[in-house]
This record gives C-alpha cells, sequence and structure tokens, in this order.
C-alpha cells in the first residue's frame, strides 16, 4: 500500500528542515564508579554516543555507545534485535507477543491493556538523543521476500554549541505472501537537546508520530493447504478475512528539563568543587508529555462467520478508541558525589506524577471517561561499599481506576572480588505489586466482542537471582502470581482466582574463539498451577560466526549461521477486532528448527549483508508457524546496506 502523499509531504518537510537547519536496563548498576572513570583518549570527532530520557538518573549524564557493530547487522527486524522469544503473524510489522512474559509489570497509573504493536512504535522511553561532534547521518535500506522493504534515516546536527537537533524516520512495508497480510508503518522522531557547560542544566524535548496499517485475513482456511504444499501459490489460499483492517496512529510531545539548586561536579576530576566546603540543595527536574493514540479496527463485510456477535453495525464494523493523555512529572535528588569522589552513601529520589487521561469510543454509540491520578514515587540508592549497591524504587497511585495501586522493586548487587579483577558480579531481585488489570479487560465495546466486568487487582511475588562474568549471564526468576486477567478461548476476559507459580531460567553467552564467534540464548520456563498461561516450555538462540579482515583491516568479512528453536506447545490464537491474542486447544505449533545463513560485510562507514533465512524447510517440512493458522516466511533471501556520514 503506498504511503498517503500529505503524511509523505509532512515526513519530507521536516527532514529537510532538519537538514538545514537516556541507565540501560542491562547494564551493570554495581559498577557505577567504573563507569566514571574512563581513560584518557583522544577525542575522535567521528564519535557517536547517545542519552535516553533516564539522563540524569545516577547524577551525570548517562551516556552509551552508539552501535556501529557488524556482528547482528542481519537483523534489521526490530522483533529480532534482541532476541527471537516472541510470536507475530508471519510478517514484519505484524501484531506480536512476547513469549517471555517475566515481570508482568506495566508502568504505574491508568493503561489501556493492549500492547501488541508496541514492537514496531517508537516509544518516549526508548528515543535517542544524540551527541555528536560532527553533523551524523546513517541511511540505511533493507530489502525481504515479496517486496518487503524498509528506509531508515538517523540524523543529527549541533546548531550552536550543545543545543542539538535530530530526527529519526523509518518507513516499513511489507506485503506478505499471504492475501491480506499486508504492513505499512511509518515512524518518526523529532528531538532537540541544550546542556549547558557546567552541566548544571539541561533539557530533552521530541515530537514522535507512529502510523501503522496492518491489514488483517484471520489465518488461512486450510493448514494442510500450507503443510502439504499443495499450492505453491500462497495467493492462492483461502483466508478468513477479506475486507479486516487495523490501523494505528500516534502523536505526542515530550519535554524534561533539570536544574542543578546548587552547582554540582561535572564528575569526578572537578576537584575544585569536591574538595570544598558547601551545602547542596539537592536537584529538581520538571518533565511535560502529551500523547494522542487513534486505534481504528474496520472491516466493510461482515458475512464471513469469523465472528459469532454484531451489537452495532450489521452492515460493516468501524471500532475507534481515541486516548489522550497528558502528564506532568516533578522530582527532586540529591548530589551524586561525596567530597572523597565516591558516590554518596545514600541517594534518595522523590518525586510525583501526575496523570489525566481522556478515554473515547466512536461508532454509531459514543462514550467518554476522564482520569486523574497522582503518583508518589520514591527511590534509594544505598552503597556502604564500591561494591556493593542496594536499590530500591516504590509508588502508590491516587485516584479513579487505578486507586490503591503499588510496586516496590528491590536490586542487591555485588561484585565478587575488585572493581578490576573479580569473579562476576551477583543480582538479587525482588518485586511486589498489586495493580488493577488494564482498561481493556474491564471495559470494552465494539461492534463484535462487548464486556463491562469489574476484576480485582493482580498481585506478583517474584524474586530472582543473576550472574554476569565475561561471556557469561544466566540466572532465574520465580514468579507468584494472583487474580491474573487473560482472553479465554471465546476471546473474552476472564480472571484466575487462584495463585499460579512462573519460574523463568535463562543461561546466555557470548565466547570469542579466535575469529570465532559463538552467542548463544537459552531460556526454560514453566507454569505450575494453572493451564492459562500457555509457553514453550524451551526456547533457544544459537548464532555462529567467523570474521576476517580484509586488506589490512579496511573491511570485514563477516559469514555466519543463525538457529532458533522453541518446543510445541498450544499457543495462543490471534482475535483482529481486539488486537490480541487468546487461549485456543486446537493447534500446537512448535518444534521445529530455524536455520538462517548470512554474510555480513564492512567497508570503512558502510555495512552490508546478504541472507538466506529459513532454509531448512526445504526438508523438515512445513510446520512454521508464527502462530496458529498464520505460517511464517519460506526461505527467502534479504538484503541491506547502512552508511554513516560525518560532515
Amino acid at each position: 500500500m503506498p504511503i498517503p502523499l500529505r503524511n509523505l509531504l509532512f515526513l519530507l518537510h521536516l527532514v529537510c528542515f532538519c537538514s538545514l537547519s537516556l541507565f540501560a536496563g542491562g547494564q551493570d548498576t554495581v559498577a557505577l564508579q567504573k563507569k566514571m572513570k574512563k581513560p584518557k583518549i583522544a577525542r575522535d570527532s567521528t564519535i557517536v554516543s547517545f542519552l535516553y530520557n533516564d539522563f540524569e538518573k545516577i547524577g551525570l549524564l548517562n551516556m552509551h555507545a552508539y552501535d556501529t557493530a557488524l556482528s547482528g547487522f542481519q537483523n534489521y527486524d526490530p522483533q529480532y534485535k534482541k532476541d527471537r522469544f516472541s510470536a507475530n503473524l508471519g510478517n514484519v510489522g505484524s501484531n506480536s507477543r512476547d513469549l517471555v512474559p517475566y515481570p508482568f509489570m506495566r508502568p504505574s497509573g491508568w493503561d489501556f491493556g493492549i500492547h501488541s504493536f508496541d514492537l514496531y512504535m517508537y516509544r518516549n522511553d526508548s528515543v535517542k538523543y544524540y551527541k555528536i561532534y560532527k553533523t551524523f547521518t546513517e541511511v540505511s535500506y533493507f530489502q525481504g521476500p515479496k517486496k518487503e522493504n524498509t528506509f531508515h534515516a538517523i540524523f543529527s546536527r549541533n546548531l550552536y554549541k550543545s543545543l542539538n537537533l535530530g530526527f529519526d524516520l523509518r518507513v516499513m512495508n511489507a506485503p506478505g505472501a499471504y492475501v491480506r497480510q499486508r504492513t505499512n508503518d511509518i515512524n518518526f522522531v523529532l528531538t532537540l537537546q541544550y546542556f549547558t557547560k557546567d552541566k548544571r542544566y539541561g533539557f530533552i524535548s521530541n515530537f514522535i508520530f507512529n502510523r501503522l496499517r496492518n491489514f488483517e485475513n484471520g489465518g488461512i482456511k486450510y493448514d494442510s493447504m500450507f503443510e502439504n504444499n499443495t499450492e505453491k501459490n500462497r495467493q492462492a489460499i483461502g483466508v478468513n478475512l477479506q475486507y479486516a483492517e487495523n490501523r494505528m496512529k500516534e502523536s505526542g510531545f515530550y519535554t524534561k528539563h533539570y536544574f542543578n539548586l546548587s552547582r554540582h561536579a561535572r564528575d569526578e576530576k572537578d576537584t575544585a568543587f569536591l574538595n570544598s566546603s558547601h551545602f547542596d540543595l539537592g536537584r529538581l527536574s520538571y518533565a511535560f508529555y502529551f500523547n494522542r493514540q487513534v486505534q481504528n479496527y474496520m472491516d466493510s463485510f461482515l458475512d464471513t462467520g469469523f465472528y459469532k456477535n454484531v451489537y452495532l453495525d450489521h452492515f460493516g464494523t468501524r471500532d475507534s478508541i481515541t486516548i489522550d493523555k497528558i502528564v506532568n512529572e516533578l522530582t527532586w535528588s540529591n548530589p551524586t558525589f561525596r567530597k572523597d569522589r565516591k558516590l554518596r552513601l545514600l541517594q534518595i529520589e522523590a518525586g510525583i506524577r501526575q496523570q489525566y487521561i481522556h478515554y473515547s469510543f466512536k461508532d454509531s454509540l459514543f462514550q467518554h471517561r476522564y482520569f486523574i491520578q497522582y503518583i508518589p514515587k520514591v527511590a534509594l540508592y544505598f552503597q556502604p561499599f564500591s561494591s556493593l549497591l542496594l536499590e530500591a524504587h516504590g509508588d502508590y497511585v491516587l485516584g479513579d481506576y487505578n486507586e490503591g495501586d503499588f510496586s516496590l522493586r528491590v536490586n542487591l548487587s555485588s561484585i565478587l572480588g575488585k572493581q578490576n579483577k573479580n569473579a562476576g558480579t551477583i543480582t538479587l531481585s525482588g518485586i511486589y505489586a498489586y495493580q488493577q488489570p488494564g482498561w481493556f479487560y474491564n471495559h470494552f465495546l465494539g461492534n463484535n466482542f462487548k464486556w463491562d466486568t469489574a476484576f480485582n487487582k493482580q498481585g506478583l511475588i517474584s524474586g530472582g537471582f543473576d550472574y554476569k562474568f565475561k561471556f557469561l549471564n544466566a540466572g532465574f526468576n520465580f514468579n507468584r502470581i494472583t487474580n491474573f486477567v487473560y482472553l479465554d478461548s471465546n476471546a473474552l476476559p476472564k480472571q484466575f482466582k487462584n495463585e499460579f507459580g512462573y519460574l523463568y531460567v535463562y543461561f546466555n553467552t557470548d565466547l570469542n574463539l579466535w575469529r570465532f564467534r559463538i552467542r548463544t540464548q537459552l531460556v526454560y520456563q514453566t507454569v505450575q498451577g494453572t493451564t492459562i498461561l500457555r509457553l514453550p516450555a524451551f526456547m533457544g538462540n544459537l548464532s555462529v560466526f567467523y570474521t576476517q579482515p580484509l586488506f589490512k583491516g579496511a573491511a570485514l568479512l563477516q559469514p555466519g549461521l543463525t538457529f532458533y528453536y522453541n518446543t510445541l506447545y498450544y499457543a495462543d490464537g490471534y482475535m483482529p477486532a481486539l488486537r490480541s491474542y487468546y487461549l485456543q486447544d486446537k493447534k500446537q505449533i512448535g518444534n521445529y528448527l530455524y536455520m538462517d545463513v548470512f554474510i555480513n560485510i564492512k567497508i570503512q562507514r558502510a555495512r552490508f549483508f546478504v541472507a538466506y533465512t529459513n532454509w531448512g524447510s526445504f526438508f523438515e517440512g512445513r510446520t512454521y508457524y508464527a502462530s496458529p493458522h498464520y505460517p511464517n516466511q519460506d526461505a527467502s533471501f534479504k538484503f541491506g546496506v547502512s552508511w554513516r556520514f560525518h560532515d
């Protein structure tokens, strides 16, 4: 489906305007001092780093290195960038769900409850604000089977000293192999940031635009035609829906300012300040966020037998939901450094978030709901020794639908030895949460589904252990869940009143053997006490590749193989009108080994790849389903190129 002309002109206008003119979860929180003591190196004007919107979480700008590595470059699909432990509808950009549900939590406060499109949307917490010395541009293009193509452009420019303007544009179009499988997504973010020279004041801002358009076919009618390969032309295989479509449009603005009430140390080398006597008043930060999301489900032909009920309009479906959200957040924190240049024994962060939500549904009926909530929060960082850190985060919700929700998260991390010579880092974690299910599970009105329920709050008690050492990361989490809410076999919400247990065990390695590199991600999970949560017991992802320097290191050649496998299980089915997954007992999927072969090439600032995916389908059989009745992609070629510019 071509991009609407008005949207294309709008995006091109923003791109041309830009051309003219934030503590990541995977990091080791114990080694904060180690991160601050960076070795002296000559400044490279092509170095690119970035921060997120939690940029001042530990008192310093928490910078991250921009990824220019060759390994993993072939994983351009956002679903596969982290791992492959998720399920979708067999096409890039389609609805998806996580196959590792831990930690069963969401941010406190009002939540609609449907997040199956999140992987293909730019979110405020994942926006990158770049720090550069020279104007930075990266342009990427990827092409897959059936005319699938992705264009991605990143731009960042310093307008004046530390005033930086940038944008990130991604356009994805994937027609798919089957009828009505097309996805067409546009994601755009415009960023602006500024920090004073002494870092006493700074702000970040962004404007986000997401537009997703997914045709819905309800899955193929006859699985045997795919499994027996009786019809090689996938377009000739019948599907359940011929005129259905899901659309989502979202736009929003975010800004965050911070100000040190007293001058802080710029870093641990600021000896003049650290050696002086002073009383510090701490730091204030203020964030404002506005977001509007519109969800539409349309079906112009209802006589298909796919849906059991029609409640509003017998001639066609046009369910439209609009959610407006305004957030104000004020936070105070105490200084980070002591006079001896070490982190303070106790850091405190306290604040309050105000949320205003306007929810409306429009069809033949029109309904509004308004919510105002206040969420006080507190965070403590206690570090009695350089190798030991205790973190605690808590919040409580006041007002309307989520009144009384609370969450408490605790992490205790310890380095086994000294900072520069140790046997790894262990982390003990705990979560205690009590949260109302998403609004969608209690109240929904559509042309094919409607309900009005009153579920109890869901409870979670979780404990975990994590160990990191060089190439190894392993651990487990055990969870006790009460009052779990889900969609049953009729795609209607139900609550499991009893408690059940969920165990998640993981074992990851990243091993270098000469020029060979072996990366593994292994997961074992089990649910005890119920069958309402269905997940593959085992999942594994293995990548093996070899890196060969060429032309005296001016280029790199990297051939490799990847393998993915999960055990057989009754995967959840997908309901288009709800954009959600539900329990089904008729079809098991899994027990199939996905095998890909690829060659990555890097020549100076350009990266290329060619891949042949799912080549095992020629001899393993055709049982590779992404979800029940949604086959995954057949064996196919893919390629991509990415080029960086600094000028």
